[in-house]
């Protein structure tokens, strides 16, 4: 089951710290909800109250914030949350005369996951109980359908437990994340695809990587990747299983988009490498010596904090895990790292953007049962600096919890489009730009699977024309254009079509027989 701990566990130091700001701003996701709904999500404000006060009363002043923040965002005149935050009443505005909630923990941090579990099963039954009566909206068919969604989304953000919600957004709890229907075949067939796969062989001379970082590592080779662990008695296992994994998604790739892969390489040098390192000095030499970056803060930077980073000679990537448990955040990278690099090579950029990035974890749900995302944050909720927490996750980051999301973005009419991802710098992408990515690829691979596969021919071809007469690759812009006269389509026709796909395959609403 989830645990609140989740959204700060896979965060990385991507803190919105948000000024102050209306409470209704792009509130509800455009829908505007009818009388009885409205007071039903404003009288959420008081189980946040209670929430928040339980966990200032355990010393987790981030998740009090947090708390808060989503009470004045359902009632932004909340008495007793403006008041425990220090704000006070002045000419018919609320002004924050002084923070009176810290905006970090005082815990003991070794205590800190004991204090956080205990914190989600206290407050667990306030949760529920609100959330059993938002849920009775999603209930009445005589509401209209985008009605019906937004008391969803809200059930499932106080307590993502429910049944009948996860239902209702067709999903269920997998592992660590929430896992949607539609990649049910994705989950039968997933250790097929893998077993089926060339596990390469393990070889004992010492590869450039070792030359040059003086560091032992077990080995193996597959027809077009290498892998390197520096795992100790782990090494061997995990070199032969993530190799099998890496061509298991090479050949999933091709079946995805229908085209042919590179033939083999000739050599090792012309292999993607990919390299794992348990120790976070030998990961900083490794970075040093092997990584190829140019610049030398960049190498420091990268070896110091980071959790992986791209290698270049050869090319490939490597990654910092100190985990010998299981290789399953690995797999993660490498499935979207595999994916990424197939789309950058047809289009040969990154200008088409939002469909490499959606690919990538699109590719790693299917061929890990989750994504893995550089966008993962503990965010600010809007009207209060949460201090770096999210207290009410929802189903959080993963497929189950971005396609509803995103089905809620249409429902109510405040969509991000197809232009405003290819108008968007790749670094301005957040939560919202990631999960619109993803699912603009889900439909495009669900409902225009040969089309796609047409169009990554018809780009690949036009880049070698392209690159053989010394021109640019093709825009974004020029790329989305291309993609639409494919489709045989325009793009508030693609935007129309999108929205009716995602509502009919993204959620489920209770028809009132199964009663």
């Amino acid at each position: 089951m989830q645990k609140l701990t989740w959204t700060a566990a896979l965060a990385v130091a991507l803190l919105l710290l948000a000024q102050p700001r209306p409470a209704d701003a792009d509130a509800n996701f455009g829908v505007t909800p009818d009388k009885k709904l409205a007071k039903a999500l404003a009288d959420l404000a008081d189980t946040c109250f209670e929430c928040g006060d339980m966990a200032k009363g355990k010393g987790l002043y981030t998740y009090a914030r947090s708390y808060f923040s989503h009470g004045l965002e359902f009632d932004t005149d909340h008495k007793k949350i403006r008041k425990v935050m220090g704000f006070e009443r002045k000419k018919g505005a609320w002004v924050l005369e002084e923070d009176m909630i810290p905006l970090t923990d005082k815990i003991n941090e070794s205590k800190r996951d004991e204090l956080v579990e205990k914190l989600r099963v206290e407050t667990a039954p306030l949760r529920e109980k609100a959330a059993e009566k938002i849920w009775k909206f999603v209930e009445d068919t005589e509401l209209p359908a985008p009605q019906r969604m937004l008391a969803l989304y809200y059930t499932l953000q106080l307590f993502p437990e429910h049944r009948g919600a996860q239902k209702a957004a067709r999903c269920m709890p997998a592992n660590w994340w929430y896992r949607h229907q539609l990649d049910d075949e994705a989950d039968t067939n997933r250790e097929v695809w893998i077993q089926r796969a060339d596990a390469g062989q393990a070889f004992e001379e010492k590869s450039p990587y070792e030359e040059q970082s003086g560091l032992p590592m077990s080995k193996r080779r597959t027809k077009h990747l290498i892998t390197h662990m520096d795992m100790g008695d782990k090494g061997p296992e995990w070199a032969k299983n993530l190799a099998q994994f890496g061509e298991a998604c090479r050949t999933r790739i091709s079946e995805l988009l229908g085209i042919d892969l590179p033939k083999e390489p000739t050599s090792d040098d012309q292999r993607l490498h990919y390299t794992v390192l348990i120790e976070r000095d030998r990961f900083a030499r490794f970075v040093e010596k092997c990584s190829g970056i140019p610049d030398a803060s960049d190498r420091k930077t990268r070896a110091e904090t980071s959790g992986g980073t791209p290698v270049y000679k050869p090319y490939g990537a490597c990654w910092f895990y100190p985990n010998y448990t299981n290789d399953f955040g690995v797999r993660d990278g490498m499935a979207h790292d595999l994916g990424y690099k197939e789309m950058v090579r047809h289009f040969g950029s990154e200008n088409y953007y939002w469909l490499i990035r959606g690919f990538g974890y699109v590719l790693s749900t299917q061929m890990n049962g989750s994504t893995s995302s550089r966008f993962f944050a503990v965010k600010s909720t809007g009207v209060i600096d949460t201090g770096g927490a999210e207290s009410l996750p929802g189903l959080g980051n993963c497929a189950a919890g971005w396609r509803l999301h995103v089905a809620m973005t249409v429902a109510g009419d405040k969509p991000l489009t197809l232009s405003d991802l290819v108008k968007m710098r790749p670094q301005d992408y957040g939560q919202d730009e990631t999960a619109a990515a993803f699912c603009f690829t889900d439909y495009l691979l669900h409902a225009h699977k040969e089309k796609l596969g047409e169009f990554m021919k018809n780009a690949y071809e036009e880049f070698v024309a392209r690159y053989k007469e010394k021109k640019p690759a093709e825009s974004a812009s020029e790329l989305l254009q291309r993609m639409l006269t494919v489709l045989g389509t325009n793009e508030p026709d693609f935007m129309t079509a999108f929205k009716t796909w995602a509502i009919a395959n993204y959620i489920d609403l209770p028809s009132g027989e199964d009663k």
